[in-house]
């Protein structure tokens, strides 16, 4: 009976011993796993920590060399050129026409054919009648004297200032040949005393 109890303790001893064996091989395994979780979770954080962002997109450099503004100024100035030259064509061409007109008669240069105020005191005549009572002509081939031009372009110069109210040409413009300010002159003219035909 005695060795049989012995037995019996024994075995007990034997199955707690398995059993604190396997419990411990268990807390072990758990001990381990925790280990791996932790140190894949400091990699995965590893990783993440180490992620470089993409660079920003960043424009080309830009030359320190910029446009040189003689080039575009040059082309500014030459468009400008362009447009005036036009104009003087067109105010050239509208007095030319109306000498044609009213006195029946060619000009090639219309600086030249006005400076002695022959023709602008013709051309009043014509609008007007004894606009200009007096005209100076000039003898021959000769030019006509200083004194007697500015006499007629006076003359030219009061009559439209008078009738035109003073929104004319001066007496000064007309002697430098400023075609610009005869020609919006004679136009003025011609719109307020238009020949019989265009009336």
């Amino acid at each position: 009976k005695q060795w049989y109890q012995r037995r019996v303790r024994g075995r007990k001893n034997e199955e707690e011993e398995a059993a604190l064996a396997i419990l411990d091989d268990v807390i072990l395994d758990s001990k381990k796993e925790t280990t791996l979780e932790r140190s894949k979770r400091a990699v995965s954080f590893s990783e993440k920590k180490e992620v470089i962002p993409p660079a920003p997109q960043t424009s080309p450099p830009q030359s320190d060399e910029e446009e040189s503004p003689t080039v575009g100024g040059f082309a500014f100035t030459m468009q400008r050129e362009d447009a005036k030259e036009a104009q003087i064509l067109i105010q050239q061409e509208f007095i030319k026409t109306m000498v044609a007109r009213y006195l029946n008669i060619s000009i090639k240069d219309t600086d030249e054919s006005l400076k002695d105020g022959v023709i602008l005191c013709q051309l009043l005549n014509e609008m007007r009648k004894n606009a200009v009572r007096i005209i100076n002509m000039p003898q021959g081939e000769e030019k006509l004297s200083t004194i007697k031009a500015t006499k007629n372009l006076t003359a030219f110069q009061k009559f439209t200032s008078m009738y035109l109210k003073g929104d004319c040409c001066t007496l000064a413009e007309i002697q430098q040949g400023e075609l610009t300010p005869i020609y919006e002159t004679l136009k003025k003219l011609s719109e307020r005393f238009p020949l019989q035909s265009d009336a």
